[in-house]
């Protein structure tokens, strides 16, 4: 079978086809991880656990001392009653009651969706395939995939707070505007509510940032791009009034009218990198369902493609990258072997609310052998 036919089996949703046809193969790690290779990953548990921890996804605690014993050491053991998973980490002095789940302080922790379908629905996200496909493949309700689509998104958000940095500088030009989102076309269609969005855009590099505002004063605009532009860049915007003031605040500053040209004759000042920006940012947003309070993770989404996904030699890998610096489980090791109060519950049902970074953080104050896996 060549990878025409192997296109077309995958097309036609035929994936069991497809898993019969590469499970005889081995995973090549030097190149970009294809369906195929994620069909081999998944082929078990055992090999789902050995993937993610050699990618650092999840902890390796092989070998790890138990502080709470002080004598033995944690290797993975099998025990489908502790958790639905099948394995977990446990300490090896039988005295010592010191279990922890693989999916601690990891990407993984607080749902009991299984890895493999949780590895599935992250690669479908970066490779933007649709919903219904995804529910068809999976199993999987509709909620489920909304929710896990969000955390994607999440991650987005997260990694932008992390790795935020002013754009432009001197002699950088940046493009700053305004653009309203949802409202109706040609005044057509049931009554939306629009969304004001601010943003800017480096001209040559295209680094870019966008928010949400409730209005476009000069107090709420000022602020941002003073959060966001370095002092003594060129910035080029249209002629709202809120910008009169960017001269005096450390900017250089020219306009364009667009009432009256699209280029300004004298200084050749134009907006078109930021204009089309807005083309591609509302083409890449939901056609029908996108609420208000979630255009920022959207926003965020954009960025985060643009910025690592987009042109990486492995989009899927990129963003794997990207979920272990904001869930980051290896800062969560020392935690994890040395918490005391050790409490073992009962597996429970996952919660169909979609999850809060902090709240999962915030368990690892306490012990994180409690863990709901």
């Amino acid at each position: 079978m060549n990878i025409h036919e192997i296109s077309y089996v995958i097309v036609n949703r035929n994936v069991k086809s497809a898993v019969f046809v590469y499970k005889h193969y081995n995973v090549n790690t030097e190149m970009p991880i294809k369906l195929k290779d994620l069909f081999i990953i998944c082929e078990s548990i055992e090999k789902i656990i050995q993937w993610c921890i050699s990618i650092g996804l999840i902890l390796d605690l092989t070998g790890e001392v138990c502080k709470k014993c002080s004598h033995g050491h944690f290797g993975l053991r099998k025990d489908s009653s502790f958790s639905n998973d099948i394995f977990y980490w446990k300490c090896s002095n039988k005295k010592c009651s010191k279990k922890v789940s693989i999916r601690n302080g990891s990407w993984f922790q607080g749902h009991n969706l299984s890895l493999e379908k949780i590895l599935f629905i992250t690669y479908f996200w970066i490779y933007k395939i649709d919903q219904e496909f995804v529910k068809h493949e999976l199993s999987i309700c509709n909620q489920t995939i909304v929710d896990w689509y969000n955390y994607c998104r999440e991650v987005c958000i997260e990694i932008l707070k992390i790795d935020s940095e002013k754009i432009g500088g001197d002699s950088v030009i940046v493009e700053i505007d305004e653009s309203k989102f949802g409202k109706r076309k040609y005044h057509k269609g049931r009554q939306v509510e629009g969304q004001w969005v601010f943003g800017g855009i480096e001209r040559d590099s295209k680094k870019s940032f966008f928010a949400t505002v409730e209005n476009r004063t000069k107090e709420t605009l000022l602020k941002l791009i003073k959060d966001n532009i370095k002092p003594g860049t060129t910035i080029i915007s249209d002629c709202w009034k809120a910008y009169n003031c960017l001269g005096s605040e450390g900017f250089e500053h020219l306009k364009v009218n667009h009432s009256v040209n699209c280029v300004d004759p004298e200084t050749g000042a134009h907006t078109n990198t930021i204009e089309s920006t807005w083309r591609a940012l509302k083409k890449s947003l939901p056609k029908y369902g996108t609420v208000k309070s979630l255009y920022d993770t959207y926003f965020s989404q954009y960025c985060v493609r643009k910025k690592y996904i987009i042109g990486s030699e492995d989009p899927f890998i990129a963003f794997i990258t990207l979920i272990k610096k904001v869930y980051n489980p290896e800062k969560q090791k020392q935690t994890l072997i040395t918490t005391e109060n050790i409490t073992i519950s009962e597996p429970q049902p996952a919660t169909k609310k979609p999850r809060v970074l902090h709240e999962i953080k915030n368990t690892l104050n306490s012990s994180l052998d409690d863990f709901q896996a």
